[in-house]
């Protein structure tokens, strides 16, 4: 047998030895701080006698070349196999291509195609720490044959982009969240604290400091209303101001409302929203959200994207809204489930690109007795909204722009400004996650006959809490909106 013929069967046969042994390189743990510096690292395990690190910036690894970064980290610290780099100054959008690697009972195993995309920063540069490091290597550590690669095949190029980088491959997992901790991810999440505005001006304050609001419980988050009142231990008829915390813009009736200079009360409910506005976006991708809706008259659960940035127009969703999913409960008890796009926030355009799936007594379409699966693929040629993996209406440019739908001979106020874009525009831009539970409010309820308010009044929310406070235990017995989890992927 030839020298070459021997390192390639070397090669083979640790592979198969470190398959069958079942071990799998822990996924690396990324920070990046600010205003520079980043650290890699794996949990240490009894076995483990060498780590190693290889990666670039912002441009894709050639195979197993050793790239900008390539150190083997030959000496565990606090439990921990970490490789740090305390001058990089890597920013929001970057992408970090890696792969990593492994000695583990004597066995090399690998982990590719590691991509990491910086969305948010861990804190201030952490402090210097006595590791031992090899000087940068210019071969992959991998036992046998150096040019021998195990990975097992390639990928397709995707056309998401996140935090305005293109992704990796297609099917690419790009953001996950579980609700396993006992509270919000802050580096993850904005949890909104604000009065409800324009367009839709829900009866409702977001607000983050009420554990009845949102709370995680065995891996879920549970978001319901509550009384204003209880909260904040004072009369709808004062004045109330959300502090230096509001995330609204400061100054303006998004933090503070003077009831006595209204012709309407305070909102009478508080809620829960929040966001991946300052942490992540996305453009064109597949998600998935697993969930379980209120059941509760005037309520708006919601699972939605929202742009990133107004492009094209800032007002009445004049740059796009996309409901994942939300379900709304009719007058004969039933919960309709809704999906789709919105283009502006009046009727009748507000509507016209939205799906709807007739709700009945059978426990299949029962959106709120158990988890569904909502999904949403968002392509540049169209859209697809799925339920439990059955499809429930496409929307897109196949049948003509976005910018040319008119209703009653009424067009899209900003309709030259989207003829600018591509077909599918506005949703040719980036968006971010907002998950939340709404009160009522305009425009949503627009036809229903019977509620107890009319649209645009002065006075519309004392009408809405006027027939709905009597009866409020009872009313949002089933308000819980729950979700389980929450997936992207790139496509």
């Amino acid at each position: 047998m030839s020298h070459g013929l021997r390192f390639v069967f070397c090669g083979f046969f640790l592979l198969l030895l470190a398959l069958a042994s079942g071990y799998k390189v822990p996924k690396a743990k990324i920070e990046v701080f600010y205003p520079k510096g980043f650290e890699v690292s794996i949990p240490h395990e009894e076995g483990i006698t060498l780590f190693a690190f290889h990666g670039k910036l912002n441009e894709e690894m050639e195979g197993l070349e050793a790239g900008t970064w390539a150190r083997d980290i030959v000496k565990m610290k606090n439990g921990r196999w970490t490789f740090r780099d305390r001058q990089a100054e890597l920013k929001p959008g970057d992408v970090l291509y890696y792969w990593t690697y492994v000695i583990y009972n004597g066995l090399g195993y690998r982990e590719d195609d590691g991509a990491f995309a910086v969305n948010a920063f861990s804190g201030s540069t952490p402090s210097p720490v006595s590791t031992t490091a090899s000087p940068p290597r210019t071969t992959t550590p991998f036992t046998g044959d150096p040019d021998f690669d195990i990975r097992f095949g390639a990928c397709d190029p995707p056309k998401t982009h996140v935090n305005g980088v293109p992704t990796r491959c297609v099917s690419q997992l790009i953001f996950v969240e579980e609700f396993n901790a006992g509270r919000l991810d802050p580096a993850k999440w904005l949890l909104e604290h604000r009065f409800s505005g324009v367009p839709d001006y829900e009866f409702n304050i977001y607000t983050n400091d009420a554990p009845d609001t949102l709370s995680l419980v065995n891996g879920k988050v549970v978001l319901k209303p509550f009384s204003t009142k209880r909260l904040y231990k004072q009369s709808l008829d004062s004045k109330l101001d959300l502090g230096s915390e509001c995330t609204g813009e400061k100054g303006t009736a998004d933090c503070v409302r003077d009831a006595r200079n209204r012709p309407d009360k305070l909102p009478p409910l508080v809620s829960a929203q929040f966001s991946t506005k300052k942490s992540f976006s996305f453009k064109y991708g597949r998600v998935e959200v697993r969930a379980k809706m209120p059941r509760a008259k005037y309520l708006v659960p919601q699972l939605w994207l929202q742009p990133k940035a107004h492009a094209y127009g800032k007002d009445d969703y004049q740059s796009g809204q996309l409901r994942i999913a939300y379900a709304r409960q009719t007058t004969g008890g039933q919960l309709d489930l809704y999906a789709g796009a919105l283009l502006n926030a009046q009727e009748p355009l507000r509507s016209t690109k939205l799906c709807h799936r007739l709700g009945s007594s059978s426990s299949s379409d029962d959106w709120s007795e158990s988890f569904h699966n909502y999904t949403l693929e968002w392509t540049p040629r169209q859209l697809k909204w799925f339920v439990d993996g059955q499809e429930l209406c496409t929307k897109g440019s196949e049948t003509g722009a976005f910018s040319e739908t008119s209703v009653a001979n009424k067009r899209l106020p900003n309709a030259d400004e989207l003829e600018k874009g591509t077909g599918i525009a506005p949703f040719d831009q980036e968006f971010y996650l907002t998950f939340g539970l709404g009160v009522a409010g305009f425009n949503e309820f627009y036809y229903d006959p019977d509620k107890p308010w009319h649209e645009a009044d002065p006075r519309a929310m004392s009408d809405f809490w006027n027939t709905f406070k009597t009866k409020q235990d009872q009313w949002l017995d089933q308000a819980q909106l729950t979700i389980d989890y929450v997936k992207v992927y790139s496509v």
